[in-house]
């Protein structure tokens, strides 16, 4: 396969470049763009697909002149190809938050009408957080984009759980408990959520940070034994 495409990037050399270049031009009269997909021949056999992969190449590898780099983005050719992806999901992000209030995006949501993958395109983000360009980083932040949704998640439930006990005196939450949609957090089941809260620290899968500032509400850790565990237990030993 890799041997094949580095053929068929060879055999475009063979075609001068500004003949090539025109083949662009004409296409970009014809689609308004210069989104050439990677397999597109024209009428006369050039691969310009296959051409502008390695147009890209080339200037990553400082191969191309400053003159014909100025040509291409006259165009307005697109050197990374993903952009428009990226720039069309940002764009249905927006009118998402716009419509919901937040950029809480399910993960299998479609837009409307256009049936947009934006679900799909969301959860992506995600996945490259670490390694992620910081302009666009910056842009996503001016939507309220949410990087970690457990971390998301149990700051709500937290929230939630610092209502109950504003409004009732205490952290007993019973079981089946759920919040209000109405409500500031929006609904969940903050029963079961204190329970997981009680098995996580069992585990050790509570952060101390967590532990801290659930103990400093009044959490009940074991609220049917009556005996309180103590956050000392899950300290590291000396």
């Amino acid at each position: 396969m890799y041997k094949d495409l580095a053929q068929k990037l060879k055999e475009t050399e063979s075609t001068p470049w500004d003949i090539a270049y025109q083949h662009l031009v004409d296409y970009r009269k014809e689609h308004t763009n210069t989104l050439v997909p990677q397999f597109y021949s024209t009428d006369d056999g050039f691969t310009l697909g296959f051409w502008l992969l390695k147009l890209r190449q080339d200037r990553a590898n400082g191969l191309l002149t400053e003159d014909q780099i100025s040509r291409l983005d006259e165009l307005k050719f697109v050197w990374d190809p993903h952009e428009p992806h990226w720039e069309k999901g940002f764009a249905e992000i927006q009118k998402y938050r716009e419509k919901h209030g937040d950029s809480l995006v399910p993960e299998n949501y479609l837009t409307e009408g256009e049936h947009y993958e934006l679900g799909d395109w969301a959860r992506a983000q995600r996945l490259t957080e670490g390694n992620y360009p910081r302009e666009k980083y910056q842009r996503l932040c001016t939507v309220d984009y949410v990087w970690d949704l457990r971390e998301y998640d149990w700051k709500r439930a937290f929230a939630a759980l610092e209502i109950y006990k504003g409004e009732n005196g205490d952290c007993l939450v019973p079981s089946d408990y759920v919040t209000d949609e109405e409500s500031v957090t929006g609904e969940l089941a903050l029963g079961q959520w204190v329970i997981k809260q009680r098995i996580d620290m069992v585990y050790s899968w509570l952060t101390e940070e967590k532990m801290l500032k659930l103990d400093s509400i009044g959490f009940d850790w074991t609220p049917e034994s009556g005996e309180p565990l103590h956050l000392h237990l899950y300290r590291k030993n000396d």
